[in-house]
């Protein structure tokens, strides 16, 4: 079995069986409390790599990294029973800007590390997968920061968030040299509220050994038995579920609930029809003004255009499309020893790979690589005369 995260004894607290399917199948799906999870990590780690090097990070800059991991990690994403991607893009946004206002005034120096992954040894001879989103000094102290991007947590941690934030501690003892105190911090993008407190060894030597047995117990464990609750809805495994399966097939509703269900089938049936029509046409007239925008783009070689209290960001890039049948790739990736890293990440990562050029040869030929244009449209404070105006600036290179 590859080394556990937190993020895998998470799923197994919630649901032994979900676990169990996420570790066994080939179906790597995202669910989108996940999706916005890992956009949102993604994004402050490019943001801290510009921090250090002495940028200042605004709001437009941050929240465009956003749009773009967003909308790598979505492709990927399991749409649950009543969830729409849009309201958690929305609530991105917004945690985006708390971001912003976390990191404001700061140039970076006090960052020891950022985006730290790694793994770290417990008693008993097993070992867990970390991930620290900021280390930084205070003084004789190092603050071990995580961002929280769960609405649905409290401002206190839970056990696991104790657990992570303490053996993260640990890793930060081992790892930095000259640390003589640790302070754990979490900083929560949904409230802008933040908590800390002062860690001592023996607290995070109780917490690495408390995990290392859960971990044990998970191994062991050999039904993985689910745990029903209002989360199955949006579990990306239940269709491979038997347990939700079978509860939705034994709800059978009796003969006055159809008729109601029928009337709202058709009135619902009609509502998407009719909404469908609508955005192709919308898609379809924003294309057309999209060619147009990049047309003149092209033929002034400038990268944003400005024109009435809005600026159209142009950007340039390259995309890979993996083949629908996975079956080759996921063959490919087993025999190269890359399948319990990749996809701990899913494909988003895989893709990224085959565009950079880094990836196995063999699963890169797999993939179709296209040119494609993106129009990123922000609002502007001011006016120039009037008129649109072109901001030159360096030409992004598409070879």
């Amino acid at each position: 079995m590859p080394v556990m995260s937190f993020d895998d004894v998470r799923k197994y607290r919630r649901c032994p069986r979900s676990y169990r399917l996420s570790v066994v199948s080939d179906d790597w799906r995202l669910s989108l409390h996940e999706c916005l999870d890992l956009s949102l990590r993604r994004t402050i780690a490019r943001a801290d790599g510009r921090r250090v090097l002495g940028h200042q990070v605004g709001k437009e800059e941050a929240e465009a990294m956003f749009r773009d991991e967003w909308d790598d990690c979505v492709q990927d994403a399991f749409v649950g029973e009543g969830q729409d991607p849009s309201d958690f893009f929305r609530r991105g946004m917004r945690c985006v800007s708390q971001f912003i206002e976390f990191v404001r005034g700061s140039d970076g120096s006090e960052l020891i590390s950022f985006d730290v992954r790694g793994v770290q040894n417990l008693p008993y001879g097993r070992s867990v997968r970390i991930r620290v989103d900021e280390v930084y000094r205070r003084g004789d102290s190092a603050v071990v920061c995580r961002y929280v991007t769960d609405p649905s947590e409290t401002f206190k941690p839970g056990p696991m968030d104790e657990h992570e934030a303490l053996v993260s501690a640990l890793w930060a003892v081992y790892s930095l040299p000259g640390i003589d105190r640790v302070v754990l911090q979490w900083r929560y993008l949904h409230t802008g509220e933040e908590r800390e407190c002062r860690v001592r060894k023996p607290s995070m030597d109780e917490a690495a050994e408390s995990l290392s047995k859960e971990i044990g117990d998970i191994e062991s464990d050999k039904e993985f038995f689910p745990k029903p609750s209002d989360l199955c809805g949006t579990c990306p495994h239940r269709a491979l579920c038997p347990s939700y399966m079978s509860s939705v097939s034994s709800s059978v509703p009796d003969r006055r609930e159809v008729d109601e269900l029928v009337a709202q089938y058709a009135d619902l049936d009609e509502k998407i029809v009719a909404l469908s029509s609508r955005v192709e046409m919308l898609k379809s007239r924003r294309e057309s003004v999209k060619e147009k925008i990049v047309a003149y783009s092209d033929s002034t070689r400038c990268d944003s255009v400005f024109g009435d209290g809005y600026v159209a960001d142009i950007r340039r890039y390259k995309r890979a499309e993996l083949p629908k049948d996975k079956s080759a790739v996921i063959s490919r990736l087993k025999e190269t020893r890359q399948y319990d890293s990749i996809s701990m990440v899913n494909y988003s990562r895989l893709r990224s790979d085959i565009v950079r050029g880094i990836a196995d040869p063999e699963i890169a030929k797999m993939a179709t690589i296209t040119e494609d244009v993106r129009v990123r449209v922000r609002r502007i404070s001011r006016r120039f005369n009037g008129n649109p105006v072109a901001k030159k600036r360096k030409r992004i290179s598409i070879g």
